[in-house]
């Protein structure tokens, strides 16, 4: 009986509880929106809270290539934040990451800040400290230096028969300009033979385009490229045979200085009668059949087969080459022997 009385009073006294613990929620939310409020409209500027401080993972001093932090506190009202913060280390020292800052606790109408900058040493001796400037959202910054500290040198191993070991002596600045030197002139003679082969490569491409085809090597080329039309069927025989006798005829032109092109086929054929020296006797029997033969496909369309063309071809070739001259005979007549 008394159980239930004490159930009844706590089911009653429940909604009394619980508006007391929202009432106190209320008024804790509007407090802390009140104190934001204010420190809005107090604009209070962020604080330097201490003097900057190292923090050294053994607690002793820095030698060369310890990792350390130097630590800085700030105290920033509710309504301001850190935006970035930058370091500039001081001699003998150097960033290993950038600097970071967290919150680190939180107090009524204001927060506490923390920034750590990661160091190492890299040479002994006394440092300049350096200088942190930290920036913040609500437009402020504060600048900072860093204390001065001394760097401890290494400690030297010792060698097998208990001695130190010393430390190689400082490179002197007339080494440098030397190595310098001698980098210098290393480049510059890469640099002159590099030159020296461009230029003699140069003068080869010169002098081979000095060279300029012959009557005769032009009209072997053309007579060989005419055959290999016909072989790869690009052109027709009739076409290759017009063809065949237009280089003939350029060729005797420019090597027995003949008006070949300009001639009919019997005004030609009589010019090399007059002519017996030009020709030998089956050269001239040759053109006589090899021209009337053309002159009949071109002229009386009378059709022409890929087999009378290669001999037609081969005969000419054949000419040509029992014309070329000697060397020994142009240097004589101090001509070019029908050069282009």
């Amino acid at each position: 009986m008394k159980s239930k009385l004490i159930e009844k009073t706590w089911f009653r006294m429940l909604p009394l509880i619980l508006g007391c613990i929202l009432l106190l929620l209320i008024a804790a939310g509007a407090a802390v929106a009140i104190r934001w409020r204010m420190s809005a409209k107090e604009a209070a500027d962020p604080v330097l809270l201490g003097e900057p401080a190292y923090e050294f993972a053994d607690g002793g001093e820095p030698t060369i290539g310890t990792h350390f932090n130097a630590v800085l506190k700030y105290r920033l009202p509710w309504t301001d934040s850190f935006k970035l913060a930058a370091a500039e280390p001081g001699k003998n020292l150097q960033l290993t990451s950038d600097p970071a800052f967290h919150r680190s606790r939180i107090r009524w109408g204001y927060s506490d800040w923390t920034l750590v900058i990661p160091l190492q040493a890299y040479r002994g001796g006394e440092s300049g400290g350096g200088s942190v400037l930290a920036e913040f959202f609500a437009g402020k910054s504060i600048e900072t230096a860093l204390p001065e500290l001394k760097v401890a040198d290494l400690v030297l191993p010792l060698d097998d028969n208990g001695t130190d070991l010393s430390l190689a002596p400082r490179i002197d600045v007339r080494d440098r300009k030397l190595s310098w030197l001698v980098a210098g002139i290393v480049a510059a003679i890469i640099i002159l033979v590099s030159l020296a082969v461009w230029a003699l490569l140069a003068h080869k491409k010169r002098e081979a385009a000095k060279h300029i085809k012959t009557a005769w090597e032009h009209a072997i080329e053309a007579i060989r490229m005419l055959r290999a039309q016909v072989r790869g069927g690009m052109a027709s025989p009739e076409l290759a045979i017009a063809g065949l006798t237009d280089v003939v005829r350029h060729y005797l032109e420019a090597r027995f200085r003949l008006r070949a092109e300009r001639q009919t086929t019997a005004e030609f054929l009589a010019d090399l009668e007059r002519s017996d020296k030009l020709l030998e006797d089956k050269d001239r029997k040759f053109l006589r059949s090899f021209l009337a033969s053309a002159d009949m496909v071109k002229f009386a369309r009378l059709p022409a087969d890929p087999h009378l063309f290669e001999q037609a071809s081969e005969k000419a070739e054949e000419l040509i080459s029992g014309t070329i001259p000697r060397e020994d005979d142009l240097q004589a007549n101090g001509k070019n022997g029908g050069r282009k």
